[in-house]
């Protein structure tokens, strides 16, 4: 590893055996394809992209491809090319929790989360959310959500709550609507994204404790 100073080229990189290739479940999970001389400069590249959870490399054409997407929506496949390789970035509790909604000097120069304007505090990089002890990435279409800013609001998905009240799946075209918050005298009014996320920065972690009320009617 580097010094703190050079956090953001720091990360560890599993790699898997030769004659393999990333096969991301969506084209727009692929975020660089170029030329690269060597699988070292190719993870290099990697690392010092934010985006970049998962990488391969084929050191006979030296196409080096960054996805932004690892296992859990994409797969580790046979490759025609025998020189092929993958290499993944290693995520663990430890290089978030120190930082996430702490002051942005806290996480000055690093890949794993950035400073919020809004908030002038450390969260999570585009394209992922707090799951209360890492930075995810955001879901697509149809995936099983647990929280309301876990799909991939770029791509017009949210995370459905069904009549009960539990989170269900991410799907495309569905309006937001007015979810309130309260937890004893504590009441937070819910209408757009932003309003999630300020109040997840404000109290760390939305407790399992509060309720939702919300309007079953749906409107497109």
């Amino acid at each position: 590893m580097s010094s703190p100073a050079h956090a953001i080229y720091s990360s560890t990189l599993s790699l898997s055996l030769q004659g393999h290739a990333f096969h991301p479940q969506y084209g727009v999970q692929l975020i660089f394809n170029e030329i690269a001389e060597s699988l070292i400069l190719c993870g290099a590249i990697c690392s010092q992209n934010p985006s970049c959870r998962t990488f391969d490399y084929d050191s006979s054409s030296h196409r080096c491809r960054l996805f932004e997407a690892d296992l859990t929506n994409g797969a580790i496949i046979a490759a025609a090319s025998q020189t092929s390789i993958v290499g993944s970035v290693i995520l663990s509790a430890s290089l978030y929790a120190s930082m996430y909604n702490q002051s942005c000097s806290a996480c000055q120069e690093n890949r794993y989360q950035t400073c919020s304007s809004t908030t002038n505090t450390c969260q999570c990089p585009g394209n992922s959310y707090w799951n209360g002890s890492m930075c995810p990435l955001q879901l697509f279409e149809n995936a099983a959500c647990s929280q309301i800013d876990a799909c991939r609001s770029d791509l017009n998905l949210s995370c459905i709550i069904n009549s009960y009240g539990g989170f269900t799946q991410c799907l495309i075209g569905i309006n937001l609507f007015t979810i309130f918050v309260y937890e004893n005298t504590k009441i937070v009014q819910i209408e757009t994204m932003s309003d999630y996320a300020s109040l997840r920065s404000n109290d760390g972690v939305v407790s399992p404790n509060y309720n939702f009320l919300f309007d079953e009617n749906i409107l497109e």
